[in-house]
């Protein structure tokens, strides 16, 4: 299933007592880009990715993929959406009691994506290009904090979704991570994956290390800032 619009119709949401982080907003979502997420501190960021993937519902209006309304699908209906989306749950969303490679496999096994053997290829090369192989069979909670984040991210990616959601991913990973990481993304996406990236963050040096465009978030409204890629790309 093809993801060609992403589209918000008078759409509000708040936390229960809380002002609206998203107030009546109508807004296209360009297609095709990497999307720098930007905001203020608690202004809403991660709250729009999480209505983007479909973890929380706008208490009004319409948010729509492909013209559907996903507040009016039924779980059964929106899963083959939900199939072609990732998002990072920053150092949450591990399962404790499995291992950092049962945690990747875990999707690519549960929705029947491949066949056991070929998840297992797809997982050992991730893991070998992140140089993390060695860590592949601990459990979270015994491996670095930035092995835990880069999971977060991998799992997130392992089923070379359309799209991709990420909350400040660069925070707590480390240099070399970071770059290679950058590389996986450039890679997916010429592969055909990735069609669609989200990127919600306050890291600038990390950002210029794609070709982005910039939505602001700001007083409950959403805002497209076209940037010209030639004076943000760096290459690597």
């Amino acid at each position: 299933m093809k993801i060609e619009s992403l589209k918000f119709e008078g759409v509000s949401f708040s936390h229960e007592g809380q002002d609206p982080v998203i107030a009546n907003v109508e807004f296209d979502f360009p297609m095709n880009e990497i999307l720098w997420v930007k905001a203020e501190e608690g202004a809403g960021k991660s709250s729009l990715l999480q209505i983007l993937a479909g973890l929380q519902m706008p208490q009004s209006g319409q948010f729509l993929i492909n013209g559907q309304n996903v507040c009016d699908m039924s779980f059964e209906e929106f899963l083959p959406y939900r199939l072609e989306i990732g998002y990072s749950f920053d150092y949450g969303g591990l399962i404790n009691n499995q291992t950092l490679f049962e945690n990747m496999m875990l999707p690519l096994l549960y929705h029947k994506v491949l066949s056991p053997e070929d998840a297992k290829a797809r997982v050992d090369e991730i893991f070998k290009i992140f140089d993390v192989t060695k860590f592949a069979h601990e459990r979270p909670a015994h491996v670095p904090g930035r092995l835990r984040k880069l999971t977060c991210l991998l799992r997130a990616m392992v089923m070379r979704p359309q799209i991709l959601l990420l909350d400040d991913p660069s925070v707590g990973l480390g240099q070399d991570s970071i770059y290679t990481l950058v590389d996986y993304i450039h890679q997916l996406r010429k592969e055909g994956c990735l069609n669609h990236v989200f990127i919600s963050s306050y890291d600038e040096k990390f950002m210029n290390l794609f070709n982005y465009q910039i939505v602001h978030l700001d007083d409950g409204q959403l805002y497209f800032q076209p940037v010209d890629p030639e004076k943000r790309v760096v290459h690597l």
